[in-house]
């Protein structure tokens, strides 16, 4: 119940549509994260639907438009880096609600995106969640695509789990500019998901 109001609190916050109506589904694939091999999550009818976001950059105002925003179960944290050649489990958080927010491809630059998680944060302050990046109360996964102009959008990769704004700047630079070079070397951008290394400030697919 105190997912569902706080949804609903987020979702008047952006002046967006709260769905009368919500439908969860299971969203089945394999998940070393949940061990029960599916995830409970708002599919057909999010919560949350459209909605706006002021941001500010180098003092000019933009309008970010949001898809949704849906509930779903949390998954348990993968831990990459701590074992050599393997991956480990954290479970404690795996079951707990989660709010997904998803934007529109209206941002362009690593600053937008910045701003843009910047004044979310700021709302989900109102009592939604403490907000605690380090803790993973509050995280980002960034889409990011490259086009040369006028062309439709470019294949999009996928950065997960970026927890803290400063990762979410340096993640978005370096994956457009290792984009850019590979689009410049007349070579094609595979859509994957990929990790950003803090520690190298690189990006890597999983």
């Amino acid at each position: 119940r105190g997912a569902v109001q706080r949804a609903n609190q987020f979702g008047l916050a952006i002046g967006a549509t709260i769905a009368p109506r919500s439908i969860f589904a299971r969203k089945n694939y394999f998940y070393p994260d949940l061990p029960k091999g599916y995830q409970i999550s708002q599919y057909e009818i999010p919560v949350v639907q459209g909605g706006t976001v002021e941001i500010v950059v180098n003092g000019e105002k933009k309008t970010v438009h949001l898809t949704r925003a849906h509930l779903e179960e949390d998954a348990g944290k993968s831990l990459h880096e701590d074992y050599h050649g393997q991956s480990g489990i954290d479970l404690n958080r795996a079951g707990t609600p989660l709010l997904e927010i998803v934007s529109e491809p209206d941002m362009r630059s690593a600053a937008e995106a910045v701003a843009y998680a910047k004044s979310l944060h700021t709302l989900v302050g109102l009592g939604i969640c403490d907000g605690n990046m380090q803790e993973g109360s509050f995280r980002c996964d960034a889409n990011v695509s490259v086009r040369k102009p006028g062309a439709p959008f470019g294949t999009r990769r996928e950065i997960k789990n970026l927890n803290s704004f400063k990762f979410l700047q340096q993640a978005i630079d370096f994956e457009v500019q290792w984009q850019i070079d590979r689009v410049e070397d007349g070579l094609k951008i595979e859509q994957a998901t990929v990790l950003f290394n803090p520690d190298t400030g690189e990006t890597r697919a999983m």
